[in-house]
């Protein structure tokens, strides 16, 4: 009984101890998000909360170029998303029955710094960089491009194999043979798909995809340096918005982030409550 008693108090202390990590995040994230609050409401050590206003909000709502960093956020994030997600099954279907190598090359770009990837884009695609040299021309330009097309290009080149790695890990032997005993069963390519193989593979590229949407949604780096200088999106928004020389800059880019903050939850949550309810 004894020893018993010392193996679950053991387990419990293990429990707590792997609980600790998301715990940090969560305290770190409020924190976080407090600090926004708090700085968008123009609350300053200074002068304390009763300077607390709602001017940065007022200011955001009635500002144009707000509203097309939004839409254009939202455009970068959906078509990003999707393309990943779509082109990380193909990769993976691909790469299933390849061996080490061929995936190690496939998965090259995941350590790649973003800001490194857009580099590369601007050298080989920007009017006068190689490709432009060696074809003669582009026939579109990728490179400050409105719709953002160069901005999703290197969120896709980033993010597939990344997605594709997160399915392979769940597309096992065991996920193999189900698929052998439905093929056996009659049940043709595509229901198998459907019935055996989604159903293992659709969590993990969920969640991929989830911090795929939520990384694009708050990055700087690859629109600043790819992307056109309007529309901007949400974080080029509120770096031009805290750089600016007006005293309400601070507050405004804060505001901004809250609300990217906001937006990045309303999608997590929904899609949190799904998978817990598919698990």
């Amino acid at each position: 009984m004894r020893r018993h008693g010392w193996r679950t108090v053991v387990g419990r202390v293990l429990a707590a101890l792997a609980l600790l990590p998301a715990a940090l995040v969560l305290v770190l994230f409020a924190g976080a998000v407090l600090g926004m609050v708090r700085a968008s409401l123009g609350v300053s050590v200074l002068r304390g909360w009763s300077a607390a206003s709602l001017d940065a909000y007022r200011d955001l709502a009635a500002d144009p170029l707000f509203a097309e960093a939004v839409g254009f956020t939202l455009w970068l994030v959906a078509v990003s998303t999707l393309a990943s997600a779509a082109l990380a099954l193909a990769l993976a279907g691909a790469l299933r029955h390849r061996g080490p190598v061929a995936k190690g090359l496939a998965a090259l770009p995941v350590p790649m710094p973003h800001l490194l990837a857009a580099s590369i884009g601007v050298l080989w695609l920007a009017p006068g960089g190689i490709a432009d040299r060696l074809l003669g021309g582009l026939p579109v330009d990728l490179v400050r491009d409105p719709l953002g097309i160069g901005i999703i290009l290197v969120y896709v080149y980033k993010e597939v194999p990344f997605l594709a790695l997160l399915v392979l890990g769940a597309w096992t032997q065991e996920v193999a043979r189900r698929e052998e005993v439905a093929a056996v069963h009659g049940a043709t390519r595509r229901q198998r798909l459907v019935w055996v193989v989604w159903p293992a593979i659709r969590a993990p590229l969920a969640t991929g995809s989830l911090v795929v949407a939520a990384f694009v949604l708050g990055s700087f780096e690859v629109p600043l340096v790819i992307g056109p200088n309007a529309p901007q999106t949400l974080s080029e928004y509120a770096l031009a918005a805290g750089n600016a020389g007006a005293l309400d800059g601070r507050a405004v880019a804060n505001a901004t982030l809250l609300i990217a903050s906001l937006a990045a939850l309303a999608i997590a949550l929904p899609l949190a409550r799904l998978l817990g309810r598919r698990g």
